[in-house]
């Protein structure tokens, strides 16, 4: 047989095939090879009625996700809240980082745009100069849901963003079923890491990882690298005076020159100087 693993959980796998859920185990040769299903994937299993389901297989990857870990996404969702928790752009670029690197479509959705729209429209303007996809939704309003399932449809997701962004919410609109969420805490502002497992939400249509939220990030890159994971300096790079040019102090710098002109966004440019600094003393230590 044949399915899809959509939760782990104390060591059982539940594999989706056709209109059933199946409890499983990994076979211990998994062990040897290094190797051990994760949610996501794709995988060739045998079970009867009368005996517990063991996998096989597993199929080829298209990509792994490392947090938490993830395998055979098309696209990831980063959600900003405008509000409660107030957003972070510095979080929000690294976090855009991370995806950049795993080579995987990302769209932006500002959720809670209901609360201040100019302000979201700025927000997103922000990130479409830069060639991000973006929409502005909300869950409290229903506010452009329906194109965000159209945008969904068919695919495998992993909702990415803070905790207390609404990824839950959004993930019980989509899938008409509740999905655990939890509150803001009022002392500090930040959301509850409401998720306590990975797993593969779903109904005939999405496939949704509401993965934990988060509050740090670590980036594992060199600093000179840095620059081809911000999208905005792709067309640029290479006409500095420069050919190191690491576009922070040198003179006569391209990308230096777009933020002057307001093609590049400044507060990328001023998070792109943060996470470079923020490299560099890694690499010092």
């Amino acid at each position: 047989m044949q399915g899809k693993i959509v939760k782990l959980l104390g060591g059982f796998y539940y594999i989706k095939s056709g209109d059933k859920l199946i409890e499983t185990r990994a076979r211990g040769t998994f062990r040897y090879v290094k190797e051990s299903p994760i949610v996501g994937d794709n995988v060739e299993f045998n079970y009867d009625d009368n005996t517990l389901g063991y996998i096989q297989k597993i199929y080829p990857r298209k990509n792994i996700l490392t947090r938490p870990k993830v395998a055979n996404v098309d696209l990831i969702v980063l959600f900003i809240p405008l509000k409660n928790p107030d957003y972070n752009l510095t979080l929000i670029d690294k976090t855009i980082v991370q995806i950049e690197m795993s080579s995987i479509n990302i769209l932006i959705a500002i959720n809670k745009a209901d609360i201040d729209i100019n302000k979201a429209e700025n927000l997103q303007k922000i990130y479409n100069i830069c060639g991000f996809n973006t929409i502005l939704i909300s869950g409290k309003t229903g506010l452009n849901i329906d194109i965000l399932k159209e945008k969904l449809k068919g695919k495998t997701v992993a909702f990415a963003g803070v905790s207390g962004a609404g990824k839950s919410t959004i993930s019980s609109l989509i899938l008409d079923k509740k999905i655990e969420s939890g509150e803001v805490s009022q002392k500090t502002g930040r959301g509850k890491h409401t998720t306590r497992h990975t797993e593969l939400h779903y109904n005939s249509d999405y496939f949704i990882f509401d993965t934990p939220g988060f509050s740090s990030l670590d980036i594992k890159l060199d600093k000179k690298d840095l620059c081809h994971y911000f999208r905005e300096f792709e067309n640029y790079l290479g006409q500095c005076k420069f050919l190191n040019c690491n576009h922070i102090n040198e003179p006569d710098c391209m990308i230096k020159r777009k933020v002057q002109d307001g093609e590049i966004p400044i507060s990328r440019y001023e998070n792109y100087k943060y996470l470079y600094q923020e490299l560099k003393n890694k690499e010092e230590y």
